[in-house]
């Protein structure tokens, strides 16, 4: 199994959003009541843009971050898949979670059809990396409840030691909408449901999309910030946005953008923007 490395985002790819940015950073302080964000607004609205905005900072803070992003894909028993990308983008080498799995991990000695399970300490990076890449994935025992229930507490048990030692740590994920049944039931008790419950110190995590979690709003007010929406950029923020990229433009050109991208859209606008660097902008 190979994940691919999230790409770095710079600070002129950045789309400022103050007040959201300001819940951000103090989710991350340590004495901080609230460490879940959930963000919904209509498609082009600018959330991918907010979590860039987010991961940049865990990047500049040295925060361990990671990113998953459900358009269009899902993951084959999260419990394992999911849990194990979470992982490998953190940096986090999960012991509970391979010593869970080391008797469905298999190898091929030396060029033989005959397999083996891989033994060792589980608690040695080596072996922890080898049981992970070779585990069965059309094992049965893999797909069954009790795993589901076992991997997931290992999952919890890896991420509050790493935590504990990192003493911050960042997920975002993007495109909630698309997310699976079975990868939004993971989500919910691996990863939402034990941070409400204080499971967790120092682990933050944010959802974006054109929804929220399904949850009862009320039931995680005390917990997390539900964000509704997130706001227009105004005729300013366009001429700054151009400035960080690069490009002069008038006030006029910025109220041109500014209408054109139906009233302040972040990604229209910066699409437009980015359009004139490239090929000239003309009306």
């Amino acid at each position: 199994m190979v994940f691919q490395p999230f790409q770095t985002f710079f600070p002129e790819e950045l789309v400022d959003f103050e007040d959201q940015r300001r819940l951000y950073e103090g989710m991350l302080d340590h004495s901080a009541k609230k460490r879940l964000m959930f963000v919904q607004a209509s498609g082009t609205c600018g959330k991918t843009s907010f979590l860039n905005m987010a991961r940049f900072h865990c990047e500049q803070e040295n925060i361990p971050c990671c990113w998953i992003d459900f358009r269009g894909k899902s993951y084959d028993s999260p419990h394992f898949t999911l849990a194990h990308e979470i992982c490998d983008q953190l940096g986090l080498s999960p012991s509970d979670m391979a010593q869970a799995l080391q008797y469905l991990s298999i190898s091929t000695p030396g060029g033989s059809e005959a397999t083996m399970h891989i033994n060792g300490n589980v608690s040695d990076s080596n072996v922890i990396n080898q049981v992970l890449m070779t585990v069965n994935l059309n094992h049965d025992e893999l797909r069954k409840p009790y795993m589901r229930e076992r991997l997931i507490r290992a999952f919890i048990a890896d991420l509050r030691d790493f935590a504990s030692r990192k003493g911050c740590v960042a997920c975002l994920f993007d495109h909630i909408e698309d997310i699976s049944t079975e990868d939004e039931r993971w989500l919910l008790d691996a990863l939402l449901s034990p941070i409400a419950g204080a499971q967790f110190k120092g682990v933050m995590v944010v959802v974006a999309g054109r929804r929220w979690p399904k949850i009862e709003p009320l039931d995680w007010e005390k917990s997390a910030y539900l964000i509704d929406s997130l706001p227009r950029m105004s005729v300013e923020h366009i001429k700054s946005y151009a400035k960080k990229v690069g490009v002069e433009i008038t006030h006029e050109e910025a109220e041109f953008c500014w209408q054109f991208s139906g009233g302040g859209n972040p990604q229209i606008m910066g699409i437009m923007i980015k359009h004139r660097v490239s090929i000239g902008w003309e009306r």
